[in-house]
């Protein structure tokens, strides 16, 4: 699930991120954004428990709250 604006500390609200984990391909928290460290491709992203297939650019951050990616290319920002 999301987290809403009263679920982060001063810290986590002050910096865009305050941590990074490679996907696993498992289940894990809910991210801020994800980062595509891998070649470009499409990669599934768990969203609000749904599977939607994104196509990631190598090198870009996008804004998505997700908890399970496809690819372990893929770094959870959180």
């Amino acid at each position: 699930m999301a987290k809403g604006l009263q679920d982060f500390t001063i810290d986590e609200s002050a910096s865009p991120f305050v941590s990074a984990v490679i996907a696993t391909t498992n289940d894990q928290d809910a991210t801020r954004a994800v980062h595509m460290k891998g070649t470009s491709a499409d990669v599934t992203l768990t969203v609000n428990d749904v599977d939607v297939i994104f196509h990631l650019l190598k090198g870009h951050i996008y804004p998505i709250c997700c908890t399970k990616a496809s690819a372990a290319t893929v770094v959870m920002l959180y």
